[in-house]
């Protein structure tokens, strides 16, 4: 056993330079030097494509953004009349609907607007609560936060929503808005949650 193990690093080392001999040598073929085990050098000029394709791909996958469904956004996608005042909607997004066994949503959009810097927002929902139609309108703008309605009536086809409610003040459920809409509907579904 000790012979053994005496011997050992002096076949290791021939075994290492036969395979960098076999790695160098002009003669050798290609992956000679792999079968002794040794690894095989790459040109200089293969190397340097090699790096300069690497870090393109590496700059080319930083600069491409993530493409992710982004809403409709510019002119006018539609409008929200609330007590007479007129907004413009010109960010729709039609949400993914919600099928949670007690709630059959068909339609979930979201729809955002500006007025005098500060930021508007309508919900719409056309849905069914076990089995029974109940449509769903909320607003937040100026006036404040409305939801709650108890006589929503929504008309939705194919590329547009519109219709009326009256909403309650969520905060004190005291004051009450008239609201109507028409909006668009955007053809693809994101998800929103």
């Amino acid at each position: 056993m000790r012979s053994t193990l005496r011997h050992a690093p002096a076949a290791a080392g021939i075994v290492l330079l036969l395979g960098l001999a076999a790695c160098t040598s002009p003669d050798a073929e290609p992956g000679a030097g792999d079968q002794a085990g040794a690894a095989t050098e790459v040109p200089a000029e293969d190397a340097t494509e090699d790096a300069a394709t690497e870090e393109t791909a590496e700059t080319d996958a930083a600069e491409e953004p993530t493409v992710e469904e982004e809403p409709a956004v510019g002119s006018a996608a539609g409008t929200v009349s609330v007590d007479g005042v007129e907004y413009e909607i010109t960010e729709l997004r039609n949400c993914e609907p919600l099928q949670d066994g007690a709630v059959d949503r068909e339609l979930e959009l979201q729809g955002f607007g500006e007025h005098e810097g500060e930021r508007t927002q309508v919900d719409v929902y056309v849905q069914e609560l076990a089995g029974t139609p109940y449509d769903d309108v909320s607003w937040s703008g100026p006036e404040g936060v409305y939801g709650g309605p108890q006589d929503a009536v929504v008309e939705l086809d194919a590329t547009s929503v519109r219709g009326t409610a009256t909403l309650m003040d969520s905060l004190t459920q005291t004051e009450t808005v008239s609201i109507e809409f028409e909006l668009e509907v955007p053809a693809e579904t994101i998800a929103c949650r």
